[in-house]
């Protein structure tokens, strides 16, 4: 069992049978998960990418508060962990900047 409360417990790294598998395959394994858990998740989340070396890519599929989606992917990674692949490790899909202002004046990070 995997002690997700202690910070200094050491990620495992993903077993030869998930490195195996094809970027559909591993898709396809995750998107199943999510369709037989908790419905929060499946009405939540929408799987963008699912790697090689473990990490699960995932975007939202409506706005949620700080806290609503610390917990909500806390508990998916959870979940994805003892139902599909111990080693997994879910990661927010970057948003882009929504200044409007910034966009504009075209402080977009580039000189």
């Amino acid at each position: 069992m995997i002690n997700l409360k202690d910070s200094r417990t050491q990620t495992p790294a993903p077993g030869a049978a998930w490195r195996r598998l094809t970027d559909a395959e591993r898709m396809a394994r995750v998107e199943q998960a999510l369709h037989s858990g908790p419905g929060a998740f499946n009405r939540a989340v929408a799987v963008a990418t699912a790697e090689e070396n473990g990490e699960v890519i995932v975007g939202l599929l409506q706005p949620l508060s700080a806290g609503e989606r610390g917990t909500l992917l806390l508990d998916l990674e959870a979940f994805l962990k003892e139902t599909v692949e111990p080693s997994l490790a879910v990661w927010l899909e970057p948003l882009g900047d929504r200044s409007s202002l910034r966009n504009l004046r075209g402080m977009g990070g580039k000189p």
